[in-house]
């Protein structure tokens, strides 16, 4: 996933550590060094500079741990950077100082929810809502549906409540219950099209995107192209998890015996087949990548995406992503090494033989590269850029006519997807008119279809 990408995916979580942490730099009284600390600590974040960030909030803590405020600050900026354990201690420390304060109850109750601790999330949910006043937790819990909007417009925190329980309920799978939940606080209302909503927002910010698409799951059960859209989306961004359901419930309701097919197809090669991934685990690997790709930040991503493999050694992802960075560091046989770790974990897994394939093609081991990339596109058809290497490869090794035919299946896909690739027609009808030459085809890599574009 390119930088920009990841920072669109960072914007909600940048918007409530911006908050915390502007909070805690105005708290009063407070010594002067915790709060120009915790000022540094917010223009790093603003500025993109996380680690820098985090150094600043610890510093902010350590000077002034009796301040609630700068404890989840720090708390906050660890969790965003994927120290769980420090963010698990300073939220405790939090919470051990004012055990009622309701925003410190919440962020907990948020963590815990992340890393699958969903037990302790709703423990903290129940201490939220004893917060409030005696009328307006009948009123949460008994009111009709119709008195239910105004009630958690009224009282944000009740929302809250409300929006953790629906994704704890959705990531164990239970749907049904969540969407009864939807319903009757009127998250979702008869009568809406939720996933034409979500169509509408396909280009918009990912926390956008997200939002739509969680609507039309909850929704509109019977909207099995959008549920399954949903979960593609969520398997780029890296939620495996929430993305194998979505795609499970979007092969369940549909008609068509082809798209469950294929829906089946989806997951085994995907998604990792049954394969159980801790949300810890996930977790982890999506923040990884965030600090590989959008930081520069090689030591810690690769400290934590071997955390990820050492939670869930069947995740095929982090392997791919330890390969990537051997590869950018020069070390291709490390690299090499890691993507074949990949395959004994997830011998289906798609992309790890993609991107097997054309690391043998770069060091010029063709018949390898063959290997690997017929199997890519055995494993899946409609990838154009997984033929166009293949193609290549084979044109390599002197196997013109094999390389004719995957190279024209390919530009005949892709024409469908407006994407006419012209340096691969120009190279075919040069071919075609004079025949093979010394120069290998061209063998770009278009990223057309949703849900298969990253790993």
């Amino acid at each position: 996933m390119t930088t920009q990408a990841m920072r669109a995916l960072a914007s909600a979580i940048a918007l409530m550590l911006c908050t915390a942490l502007g909070a805690a730099a105005q708290e009063r009284p407070a010594p002067a060094a915790p709060s120009s600390d915790l000022d540094r600590a917010q223009a790093a974040f603003q500025a993109g500079r996380h680690a820098e960030a985090l150094a600043s909030a610890r510093r902010a803590a350590d000077a002034a741990p009796t301040s609630v405020r700068a404890l989840t600050a720090r708390a906050g900026m660890a969790e965003f950077m994927g120290e769980f354990d420090e963010a698990q201690t300073f939220y405790d420390r939090a919470a051990g100082l004012a055990p009622d304060d309701a925003d410190t109850i919440y962020r907990t109750a948020s963590f815990t929810a992340r890393v699958g601790e969903y037990d302790r999330a709703l423990t903290q949910l129940d201490r939220l809502l004893a917060l409030h006043p005696r009328h307006v937790r009948w009123l949460f819990q008994w009111a009709p549906t119709r008195f239910q909007a105004a009630l958690l417009r009224d009282h944000p925190s009740l929302e809250r409540i409300v929006q953790i329980k629906l994704d704890i309920l959705t990531e164990k799978g239970d749907l049904e219950q969540a969407r009864r939940l939807a319903r009757a606080y009127a998250i979702v209302q008869p009568g809406q099209n939720y996933c034409a909503q979500a169509r509408e927002r396909a280009g918009a910010e990912r926390d956008e995107v997200f939002k739509a698409f969680r609507l039309a799951s909850l929704g509109q059960p019977d909207a099995a192209d959008c549920i399954w859209w949903y979960g593609q989306w969520l398997s780029d961004e890296g939620y495996v998890r929430l993305g194998r359901l979505m795609v499970i419930e979007g092969s369940r309701a549909t008609a068509s015996a082809e798209n469950k097919e294929s829906g089946a197809r989806y997951v085994r090669i995907r998604l990792g087949g049954n394969r159980e991934v801790p949300k810890r685990a996930e977790q982890l690997f999506v923040i990884a990548r965030q600090r590989y790709l959008r930081d520069g930040d090689i030591n810690g991503a690769s400290r934590l995406f071997d955390e990820s493999i050492r939670l869930a050694p069947a995740f095929a992802r982090p392997y791919n992503y330890r390969a990537m960075i051997a590869a950018d560091l020069g070390d291709r046989e490390g690299a090499m090494a890691w993507l074949q770790r990949a395959l004994r974990a997830d011998p289906d897994s798609w992309r790890t033989h993609r991107n097997l394939g054309r690391l043998f093609e770069t060091l010029e081991r063709y018949p390898e590269a063959e290997m690997h990339l017929r199997k890519t596109v055995q494993l899946f058809g409609d990838d154009a850029g997984g033929r166009l290497a293949l193609a290549r490869v084979l044109y390599a090794q002197g196997k013109y006519d094999d390389f004719a035919k995957e190279a024209r299946a390919a530009v005949a896909f892709l024409a469908n997807w407006r994407a006419p690739m012209p340096e691969v027609r120009d190279f075919l009808a040069k071919f075609d008119r004079w025949g093979p030459g010394a120069a290998l085809p061209p063998a770009p890599d278009p990223h057309v279809i949703m849900g298969w574009n990253y790993d």
